[in-house]
């Protein structure tokens, strides 16, 4: 009885934030926004002057399948409210592994547990498509995101290289957080 009111409650909880906090694939028509979460984003990290892009490579990039993403809409102000995006690489020792280039949540809109649920999404992208692993890099200041990622069983420091700290999450994490 406990396995099954658990699973309940697990099932719940993901019905739950499924259709409380509207998550979907990016499409050509959300280059704008991902495009504008991207500049954000590196103001956040005061490197806006290595942005170098602009919305029309992004967005001829994004049609060219070059990387792909997800976006969440807030439930209350049905705005924007966060996005990752992500592409593949390969390791000839692993094979393909995943990329995740941005994971963004706006100010406003964070502890609403945006972020878990756009890296979830990566996540389950990268075990339905068989990746051996997710990497990323994170500012090695930016300690609210570095806890983010900690919290995550399967999620490892790889080394610190010029101010950024580099993640992985292995095939069993993705396998326990992609579910």
């Amino acid at each position: 009885l406990k396995i099954h009111l658990g699973f309940f409650f697990v099932l719940t909880f993901l019905l739950a934030i499924a259709f409380s906090m509207p998550l979907r694939a990016a499409t050509r028509d959300d280059a704008p926004i991902l495009f504008q979460m991207v500049v954000e984003l590196a103001a956040f990290e005061k490197m806006e002057s290595e942005v170098v892009s602009n919305l029309e490579r992004f967005t001829q990039d994004f049609e060219d399948g070059r990387f792909r993403g997800f976006i969440v809409i807030d439930d209350e102000t049905e705005k924007p409210s966060g996005m990752v995006v992500f592409s593949y690489r390969y390791d000839c020792w692993k094979g393909k592994f995943m990329y995740m280039n941005e994971l963004f949540v706006r100010p406003e809109y964070r502890y609403k547990k945006y972020g878990k649920l756009l890296w979830a999404a990566v996540a389950k992208v990268a075990k339905d498509e068989d990746a051996c692993e997710i990497v990323w890099r994170v500012l090695d200041w930016n300690q609210n995101a570095i806890r983010f990622y900690q919290s995550v069983k399967g999620v490892s420091e790889t080394k610190n290289d010029s101010g950024f700290l580099s993640y992985k999450m292995t095939r069993e994490g993705i396998e326990q957080f992609g579910a």
